[in-house]
């Protein structure tokens, strides 16, 4: 399983992009405490759909798939290797504009044991809010 540094290595080209887009993003402003749904309820329906998405840009860093989706506001899903402890699962992050400023919902969709799960979230957390730091400065 990979160290949280692994993970943090991994997915900074990714949401370094995600961060740059969303600086160029004219989105509306919207309450910061209205989340998004997730919008599926199963991880392989979350991918297939994903896939097929006309804007989607996937790319596999380390057999992780990532996914990301510019409209109508700029997500990221990381989806777990099938050798992850934590398989199957989702990770996505939503980069928002609203009144309060721009910032980073997280929401996660994990299939496996409760402690793999719990794991998974945990780590993404912890890159979240130093996302979300970065998005304050």
């Amino acid at each position: 399983m990979s160290t949280r540094y692994d993970l943090m290595k991994r997915f900074a080209i990714p949401l370094a992009a995600a961060l740059t887009l969303a600086g160029a993003a004219h989105a509306q402003a919207q309450s910061a405490d209205a989340p998004r749904p997730l919008g599926y309820t199963r991880v392989a329906d979350a991918l297939s759909a994903l896939q097929k998405a006309p804007d989607a840009k996937v790319t596999h860093p380390d057999g992780w798939t990532v996914i990301t989706v510019p409209k109508p506001e700029l997500a990221v899903w990381s989806f777990v290797p099938k050798e992850h402890d934590a398989y199957p699962a989702v990770v996505r992050r939503l980069i928002r504009k609203t009144d309060k400023g721009t910032f980073v919902e997280m929401k996660v969709l994990c299939e496996a044991k409760q402690e793999p799960c719990r794991k998974l979230a945990l780590q993404f957390q912890q890159m979240t809010a130093q996302m979300q730091q970065a998005l304050a400065r």
